[in-house]
């Protein structure tokens, strides 16, 4: 079967994640003998050469320049898929939806902004109106969205959508493994954030309160856009302007991960973060915020350590060093087995039926 899709971005907000996790899955499928079209916006630089194994990438700079194209590809798919992703994620889903693609899917990896706006009564930019300024998800077959539970009905009547099922995030393996110990990353415990929105009332509860409490305890803040009032103290080291990439260096010289949810994802539940997928994955012992279907990812006590409130994270970091390394043994193990991007595959070839050979 022939699949197009569209959505990978090179230095879209210092998502290199992004780009990594979607290519390793277009190789899994082609490798399953799928012929496979990958449409991706270049960087500000040249875009890390890759290639399809029997596919082909289109890489582009301007949207205007490869629609027609990108267009002609869909029509002749058995499934054009859309990565709701990037400055053209609006301009592609209503390719995709216009085209005459045997299936037509779109990818949401941004489902609790998405429902919170809908729930609103505001837009967002990365998915498609129904001209009105209405956000209107009819015409495709199947939306995937990045989480799960309850919330997916609330997603599908909001959206319009015909069908709704959930693609969580996924690691890979070979990109996201434990990195190197660095003596000036060092700490008790070390929390990787993704930006400033959402995450204030955590951050508070489960790091800097914990840091003022042990004093003589090192804690690590990284991340790009650090939220603002991180106490300056000399217990508190912050690294605002770390490659993502030494992201895993921060994780392997650390005893303890800590992992928030944003807001929005807390308040829906079910919504797994790449972050917490990724540190499970460099085994990582992880003590995560608590929300609704956490434990339906990792098992608390025995897999991930759970904080409900500030007690909880001071007493993971008293834990014994041996018990810490088990726990991040298993959640690594339940990552690989689960969440990885050959899982991922399992389950969308299942979603989209693409377990059919040839071309549709």
């Amino acid at each position: 079967m022939k699949i197009v899709i569209f959505g990978l971005t090179n230095g879209y907000r210092r998502d290199g994640g992004h780009r990594v996790r979607w290519r390793a899955l277009i190789q899994a499928l082609a490798i399953r003998g799928h012929r496979m079209v990958a449409v991706e916006r270049a960087g500000p630089d040249d875009p890390t050469p890759w290639a399809i194994p029997g596919g082909e990438v289109l890489s582009y700079r301007d949207w205007d320049a490869v629609a027609v194209q990108a267009a002609a590809q869909a029509d002749d798919a058995g499934v054009a898929l859309v990565v709701a992703h990037g400055p053209d994620a609006r301009a592609a889903a209503e390719l995709v939806r216009n085209s005459r693609a045997v299936r037509r899917a779109l990818y949401d990896p941004e489902a609790p902004v998405s429902l919170a706006a809908l729930e609103a009564g505001e837009a967002v930019a990365h998915l498609p109106t129904d001209g009105q300024g209405r956000f209107d998800l009819g015409g495709f077959d199947m939306v995937l969205a990045s989480c799960g539970g309850p919330a997916l009905e609330r997603y599908r009547a909001k959206a319009g959508a015909e069908a709704v099922m959930p693609l969580y995030p996924w690691i890979v393996p070979e990109a996201h493994k434990a990195g190197d110990f660095r003596r000036e990353y060092l700490g008790d415990l070390c929390c990787i954030v993704a930006g400033p929105d959402g995450i204030r009332e955590g951050l508070d509860r489960f790091f800097i309160d914990p840091a003022q409490r042990l004093t003589r305890r090192r804690f690590v803040l990284a991340g790009a856009d650090l939220p603002d009032g991180v106490p300056k103290a000399s217990n508190i080291l912050t690294f605002p302007d770390l490659d993502p990439a030494q992201h895993l260096d921060v994780l392997a010289s650390a005893n303890l991960a800590l992992t928030l949810a944003r807001d929005d994802e807390r308040r829906i539940g079910w919504c797994p973060s790449e972050r917490l997928f990724i540190a499970a994955a460099c085994g990582s012992a992880i003590v995560a915020d608590q929300w609704e279907g956490l434990e339906t990812f990792f098992e608390p006590g025995r897999e991930i350590l759970v904080a409900a409130q500030t007690d909880d994270v001071t007493t993971a970091m008293m834990l014994p060093r041996n018990h810490l390394t088990d726990l991040g043994r298993r959640a690594r193990k339940r990552v690989l087995a689960e969440h990885s991007a050959e899982r991922r595959v399992q389950e969308l070839r299942g979603i989209l039926d693409l377990k059919g050979g040839g071309d549709d």
